[in-house]
């Protein structure tokens, strides 16, 4: 017998602890560890597992929190510091020692440095690094090291922040940007052989691209992009919100990298078999190679006791650099690649993370409004539920050098702190494949994981929850990982919006 211990924070005053009996197929709730106010994201430390890190997602001034986990998976708090702003939505513990938090409703985040002889306790000294902004929106909503830099994914200022150490433990700073076209609103990266995967929350698109060479305020052409909502959401009046990226680690078991991603159906309408993961594949092509024949995706919907696959449709594809932010534009689904009823009917709650940021003024700046295509746009189809359309009507303007100064490399493609990103060559073709859209029975969700790749083989498991309703659920990864398949369902608490699996 397996079983799988996984904590789950939420916007409550407590840490839940699961454990996961995979011969069973059980999902038992076993504690609530207290903790402060709203731990809407938590994160391990990355040598300790018995450490455990968890933001206060208040106002006006957010916390992070420190704990020691005993083999049950108990919390034991040992440290709470101020983490400088407003309503901090995300941490990652850092190579250096430092802790995360992003203060989604301030312009800033902290990198908050911890004792080197007891990585549970923190110091008091590290400044908060504020983003170039002026009086422009800025909410960073997440923290992503690689190769020696901090990336930062900044929802309202529409860029990607890259962010250096300067000096002490602690100390950090801005040494340049990665320009997202405006209106896009990055939510949540990933990143995989030098290439950028981002996951845009106001228009539910995924997005490929090359990561320049630091330190510059240089954007690269994008390699491939694609909507991720699926195409049933046609069928009724909803209002889709990209929330989290994962790719998964190669295994013996699971040996190709696969991307999965979260759509978030804010209402008003919803479907009862709940929002979507869907899994996707990023194949590179050069010259004139031509894409291998691949199965098409199917849709698939998760109930208490049965997985129902619809007729396949058509992947979700398109390969350009863009001049303006991507715009997916839903037709009419097939009725007859519908497997499942879709059930209309409104919210009568407001979800619990926008009760938190409207109590704690901290709540979604009012979006940008997306400019409308022009008829010299271009256009492409992206299978049978849904068009891409790539909008190219933008005028550029001067170029502003980044903080360190600006590198513009050969087929590179400069942007403006206020303005898109300009295309100056063609990018190399590549291709985000779908390969299925599994419907959770979850509704809003904020985050997910996947097991770690040991010898236990937690990588066959991936745990979701609903920051609304459905509870959490656990499913089995199958197909290599192309599929999901629902193994159990514990709904006796919701708004469990982040998971560690131990």
């Amino acid at each position: 017998m397996v079983n799988f211990t996984i904590l789950a924070g939420g916007f409550t005053s407590f840490i839940a602890t699961y454990v996961f009996d995979s011969d069973a197929g059980s999902l038992s709730l076993t504690k609530q560890n207290p903790t402060g106010q709203n731990p809407s994201w938590i994160a391990p430390h990355r040598l300790n597992s018995s450490i455990l890190y968890a933001v206060n997602e208040i106002g006006p001034v957010g916390n992070l929190q420190s704990f020691l986990v005993d083999e049950e998976g108990g919390l034991s708090l040992v440290d709470t510091v101020a983490t400088g702003g407003n309503g901090p939505t995300y941490t990652e513990a850092l190579s250096g020692g430092e802790v995360s938090a992003m203060n989604f409703g301030s312009p800033n985040a902290s990198f908050i440095a911890t004792d080197p002889e007891d990585p549970s306790r923190f110091l008091r000294d590290s400044p908060a690094v504020n983003f170039p902004v002026g009086d422009g929106p800025s909410n960073p909503h997440q923290s992503l090291e690689f190769n020696g830099e901090i990336f930062v994914p900044d929802l309202g200022a529409d860029k990607i922040w890259r962010i250096v150490a300067d000096g002490e433990p602690g100390n950090f700073k801005v040494q340049g940007q990665i320009d997202v076209a405006p209106g896009n609103g990055p939510r949540h990266i990933a990143i995989r052989d030098n290439i950028l995967f981002i996951l845009h929350e106001k228009t539910s698109v995924l997005t490929a691209q090359p990561i320049p060479t630091a330190p510059n305020g240089t954007t690269l052409p994008l390699l491939a992009n694609v909507s991720i909502v699926p195409p049933e959401a046609a069928n009724f009046n909803g209002s889709f919100f990209a929330a989290e990226i994962v790719i998964s680690e190669p295994s013996e078991a699971f040996p190709d990298p696969l991307i999965y991603v979260s759509n978030r159906n804010l209402g008003p309408e919803f479907d009862e078999a709940g929002d979507s993961i869907a899994i996707f594949e990023y194949t590179a092509l050069t010259g004139n190679s031509t894409e291998e024949e691949l199965p098409s995706p199917s849709t698939t919907s998760v109930s208490e006791s049965v997985s129902v696959t619809a007729t396949p449709t058509e992947s979700a594809t398109t390969t350009s650099g863009l001049a303006g932010p991507v715009v997916a534009t839903l037709t009419a689904a097939d009725p007859g690649s519908v497997a499942k009823r879709m059930v209309k009917y409104h919210a009568r709650r407001r979800p619990v993370h926008e009760n938190a940021r409207r109590q704690y003024g901290y709540d979604y700046p009012e979006p940008a409004s997306s400019p409308s295509p022009s008829p010299a746009s271009d256009s492409s189809s992206a299978g049978s539920g849904a068009t891409i359309t790539l909008l190219s009507s933008y005028t550029p303007t001067a170029a502003a050098p980044a903080e360190s100064g600006t590198q513009t490399a050969a087929g590179s493609a400069s942007g403006t702190a206020n303005g898109p990103v300009v295309p100056t060559a063609t990018p190399t073709a590549a291709t985000l494949r779908l390969t299925n859209q599994v419907f959770t029975g979850l509704r809003q969700i904020r985050s997910f994981a996947i097991g770690k790749a040991d010898e236990n083989g937690g990588d066959e498991f991936l745990i979701a929850g609903a920051n609304l309703d459905g509870g959490v659920a656990v499913f089995r990864r199958t197909e290599g990982g192309r599929n999901l398949e629902l193994v159990t369902r514990n709904t006796e608490l919701q708004s469990r919006t982040s998971f560690v699996f131990l």
